[in-house]
């Protein structure tokens, strides 16, 4: 468990960094876009978990 907490730090930290890019684009008025990257955001986050869970287990 411990070695899947450390290979997920990368996908958390790019996670966060696109979190706050879809605040900024949502303060910019850009709801579509800032959605779009929300989702993305949320959906590789879920991938990079499963298929390092995968490889390691």
């Amino acid at each position: 468990m411990l070695r899947f907490i450390l290979a997920m730090v990368i996908p958390v930290i790019i996670f966060i960094y696109t979190m706050s890019f879809t605040r900024w684009m949502s303060s910019q008025k850009h709801l579509v876009a800032a959605t779009s990257a929300a989702l993305l955001g949320v959906v590789t986050l879920f991938a990079s978990g499963a298929t390092i869970w995968k490889l390691l287990n």
